[in-house]
């Protein structure tokens, strides 16, 4: 996850995952205004900054979905290990992946 990323994820979920300073800026950005530390512990302000921050959140998460495949796509394409094929290399495996459909 990227610094960019830690910031958004904190100030959507309120669990701090990165630097107070470049959350409290990235806060302030959103809000457009200056936002006083005190002021992080009203439900209304931070009601706002979820809202604010809620098409960065869901643009990460986006991201995250579009990079995964389904275990069972997977198989599909390539079959169970456990009834006896054998594993394509990992070259194979690679592009395999990469054709494969995003969840």
């Amino acid at each position: 996850m990227t610094k960019q990323e830690k910031i958004v994820v904190s100030a959507y979920t309120d669990v701090l995952m990165c630097d107070f300073d470049d959350l409290h800026e990235y806060i302030e950005d959103k809000l457009g205004r200056s936002v006083w530390t005190h002021e992080l512990a009203s439900e209304t302000v931070s009601a706002e900054i979820k809202e604010k921050s809620k098409a960065d959140f869901l643009a990460i998460c986006q991201q995250e979905s579009d990079d995964l495949i389904s275990r069972s796509a997977l198989l599909k394409e390539i079959g169970d290990p456990d009834d006896g094929m054998v594993w394509p290399s990992k070259h194979g495996v690679v592009d395999l992946i990469k054709r494969a459909p995003a969840m």
